[in-house]
């Protein structure tokens, strides 16, 4: 019989929920882990098909993601390692894929404000 009243069916809710997940902890987790261990790889897939835009090196631990306009965006690795998949492959449609040596060397001529566009 459903609950009228909001607070007891939230009541009820947590509670079955609570006891739902004691009951199926372990496939729960290996369900996460399984889920998170794909997205990575289909990030790393990804990144592997990646080339420089300014230089063209292309292996895919040196690719860095580049926001052109930084307002505050978070880091696109940070958001890998929180498992916020959805998040980071938005953040990543923002980005330049640059690769580490020209990344670097971007953001010095830009604070030396010897940038071009």
């Amino acid at each position: 019989m459903p609950y009228k009243d909001k607070g007891k069916r939230r009541e009820y809710n947590k509670k079955y929920g609570a006891d739902w997940y004691q009951r199926n902890r372990e496939k729960t987790l290996e369900r996460t882990r399984k889920r998170k261990k794909e997205q990575r790889q289909k990030f790393r897939d990804y990144k592997a098909g990646l080339s420089c835009f300014f230089c063209g090196f292309s292996h895919p631990a040196a690719i860095d993601f580049h926001h052109p306009d930084q307002n505050g965006d978070p880091k696109v690795s940070a958001l890998l390692q929180q498992g916020q998949f959805k998040k980071m492959w938005e953040e990543i449609e923002k980005c330049i894929p640059l690769c580490c040596n020209c990344h670097r060397i971007y953001h010095w001529m830009e604070k030396e404000g010897e940038k071009d566009e």
